[in-house]
């Protein structure tokens, strides 16, 4: 019953007949915070959010007229979509499944380059005719595989091909510390996408912005902004947000995510991926993919079935870095399944 894009507690709280907060959710790659106090006004908010895009050009020393904020960046996905429709996109897999989603329903011809498995789904750029596509889409790092590319490699492909435009997905960039992050870059054939939902912790608010040098395409793609698209509220979160020091946080995760590998490396029963993310991917080498999530599942535990990755299959898993604490219940539940697979194998002797 795994959702489509983990994250659905209250499907998996009701069919085990708890509250939705007593499921420990690794399913969904958002920062824990504090409940927000929120006070919701009777009067609109802004037809247009320009005072969170004027405070994002500042923080992140943009020039004015780059940023484009809408309700999520999976709404700023579908936008460049439909600028882009009838034309031919080409994906970087096993990556997001929105990317080709939106592609699909906007009429585009899409493509995938799927990362070798053996490499550790490293994304290998040479020989590719970027010229044959409109659209190019990279996760970076990447959801689910945590690899990540570096900046110099990235920027040097899309400079020499002016005419596709590069989407940059870097919803993940500040677990790494926004070491290869093309954020500022003036190549015009560059549409970076960030968000507030995973390293801010927002997801409930739905904020996602873009940058690109070309402000011809921000004025273009803002015509697809329905007019108060973001609340009150989600505006106000996100300002705050900007103001906080978070590079504690992005170190600990860092920590939590080195030595939950470390421990996953253990088990023989599975394959675990390096990560520069706020998650780690796994393959199952022993056991039933199905018997096993639900293993999970019945604890009260989601983690993420990557079966519908484009290039990965039903024996791949994803599994948030949340504490240590969840870290412990984790690896605890994960050394009971395969203990209890042990017992039975044993059994049948």
């Amino acid at each position: 019953m795994a959702s489509k894009h983990g994250g659905d507690i209250f499907s998996l709280a009701a069919k085990l007949g708890v509250k939705p907060e007593d499921i420990l959710d690794l399913s969904s790659n958002v920062v824990e915070r504090r409940p927000l106090h929120a006070v919701f006004l009777s009067r609109l908010p802004p037809e247009e959010p320009l005072e969170l895009e004027t405070e994002i050009e500042r923080f992140f020393r943009l020039e004015t007229g780059t940023v484009l904020v809408n309700a999520g960046s999976s709404q700023l996905i579908k936008d460049v979509c439909l600028a882009y429709r009838g034309s031919r996109a080409l994906i970087f897999s096993p990556t997001y499944t929105e990317y080709e989603r939106f592609a699909n329903a906007c009429g585009i011809r899409v493509e995938h380059i799927v990362a070798d498995e053996k490499s550790g789904f490293d994304f290998v750029f040479d020989g590719i005719k970027f010229g044959d596509y409109a659209l190019v889409f990279i996760c970076n790092p990447n959801n689910p595989t945590g690899k990540i590319v570096e900046r110099d490699r990235l920027y040097r492909v899309i400079k020499n091909n002016r005419e596709t435009l590069f989407v940059l997905d870097e919803s993940y960039m500040d677990f790494d510390l926004n070491r290869n992050t093309l954020l500022g870059e003036k190549l015009t054939n560059l549409c970076v996408i960030r968000s507030f939902s995973k390293f801010y912790g927002l997801a409930g608010l739905r904020v996602g912005w873009l940058y690109s040098p070309n402000k011809g395409l921000v004025q273009r793609l803002s015509f697809f902004r329905v007019p108060w698209s973001l609340t009150e509220a989600a505006i106000s979160q996100a300002k705050g947000a900007l103001g906080v020091d978070f590079k504690r946080i992005a170190e600990y995760i860092a920590s939590l995510r080195d030595a939950l590998i470390l421990e996953l490396s253990k088990f023989r029963q599975i394959k675990t991926y390096e990560s520069r993310a706020n998650f780690i991917l796994f393959k199952l080498l022993e056991g039933e993919p199905l018997e096993f999530l639900s293993y999970f599942e019945k604890r009260g535990i989601l983690i993420r079935s990557c079966g519908d990755f484009y290039g990965l299959d039903e024996t791949f898993f994803r599994v948030s870095v949340k504490s240590s604490q969840a870290s412990k219940i984790f690896l605890s539940t994960l050394k009971a399944f395969f203990s209890s697979k042990d017992d039975k194998d044993l059994g049948r002797l």
